[in-house]
């Protein structure tokens, strides 16, 4: 039997290795394939007569609600901070869904306004009611982002089986500092492929402090 400090069997091992590389590959093909509409997105233009695969459409919806929601934290020094988010609910073909908007759309909008809208493969891209012009992320954005996740972490354990083989490793504390760098892989990444400086400064920022993590923190 399997000591837990000790490392597993070689054939499990192994097994565990070739499925851990299978995912990683596979994941990051499936985010590959998400780049790809992504940055299709980002160079779709607003369909013109008949609507073509591949561009936005226009269309318009209705205001049928409104809603706000506020969450408060308290700090260190007792001083509560709260932050408030506004949401339109807009009836689009018969159905109805929720948009977080900012104060301003949320002041102006009332229900039974007209929302002019743009849909990229039926999701809500864009709305403008009143004036006020709201934007939202391409689906495939946030595919995307759980996609390149899941490589990180499967060549984690592909590595891990490769390197250690220790049961006792997988809940290190020197694990925490890897799976810390899930978000910075994420982040860093979509900021390069995509030329978001907001995601590389903050896949930078955390990406240090995880690196930090795994190379001065000394398990006992």
């Amino acid at each position: 039997m399997t000591s837990r400090r000790g490392p597993v069997r070689p054939w499990l091992r192994l097994l565990v290795f070739l499925v851990a590389v299978g995912g990683t590959v596979v994941c990051a093909r499936w985010a590959a394939q998400r780049y790809d509409d992504v940055t299709a997105y980002r160079h779709a233009s607003v369909c013109h007569g008949t609507a073509q695969h591949g561009c936005l459409v226009p269309t318009t919806g209705t205001v049928t609600d409104r809603s706000k929601d506020e969450s408060c934290t308290t700090d260190s020094d007792g001083v509560e901070h709260c932050t408030t988010t506004y949401h339109l609910r807009v009836r689009l073909r018969g159905q109805s869904q929720w948009l977080d908007v900012g104060a301003g759309t949320y002041a102006e909008a009332h229900p039974g306004d007209l929302a002019d809208l743009r849909t990229w493969h039926g999701t809500v891209v864009r709305m403008t009611v009143r004036g006020h012009a709201e934007t939202y992320p391409s689906p495939a954005s946030d595919s995307m982002a759980w996609r390149l996740s899941g490589a990180w972490l499967f060549l984690g354990v592909a590595l891990w089986a490769a390197a250690s083989g220790r049961l006792t490793a997988l809940a290190a504390v020197r694990g925490l500092g890897w799976l810390w760098l899930t978000f910075p892989f994420y982040a860093l990444v979509h900021g390069i492929l995509l030329g978001d400086a907001s995601d590389l400064v903050l896949g930078v920022l955390f990406g240090a402090l995880g690196t930090a993590w795994l190379i001065f923190v000394r398990e006992r």
